[in-house]
């Protein structure tokens, strides 16, 4: 599956499939947290091992693991300081339950549901700085699992 001089010459299917891989890997970033991310940055560099030659797979992949060092060292250090608090996991449950309602449920249903049975998790703590250090890993995971995508269709287009 090489590259010719004109783009990329991989059919519609293949593409298809490579950006579901891709996307897998941003939704591996954002739920798993640390674990997600390392098995998202092995499925990375198998697609880029999978696109590239030799001369070409070290110029992409070390700016890939430099990246995901680095992402996976902040998103520790966010962790550490949000201390795993109920604000975070009150948060993230009360997503999750949004999205599982919204897929079977009208959308204007589901978050009515929501906000009265899950939604609580999403009430505010006093203080402004735990509340803004409770969603802090969450946006970064959110942000890593952009970052892959983007750096995803680099790979594979």
């Amino acid at each position: 599956m090489q590259k010719d001089r004109e783009g990329c010459s991989l059919g519609l299917v293949p593409m298809i499939l490579l950006e579901a891989l891709v996307l897998l890997c941003a939704g591996l970033a954002f739920v798993a947290g640390i674990r997600g991310t390392i098995v998202a940055v092995f499925m990375l560099s198998i697609l880029n091992w999978m696109m590239h030659d030799s001369a070409v797979f070290w110029r992409w992949e070390i700016p890939l693991i430099i990246g995901a060092v680095l992402g996976i060292g902040v998103l520790f250090g966010l962790n550490r300081k949000a201390g795993r608090s109920n604000f975070t996991t009150g948060f993230v449950g009360g997503i999750i339950s949004l999205v599982v309602f919204a897929a079977f449920i009208t959308p204007i249903l589901a978050v009515v549901i929501w906000l009265l049975i899950f939604g609580t998790g999403l009430i505010p703590a006093p203080k402004k700085g735990q509340v803004a250090w409770g969603l802090a890993p969450s946006a970064w995971r959110l942000l890593l699992g952009v970052a892959f995508i983007i750096y995803g269709n680099f790979l594979a287009f």
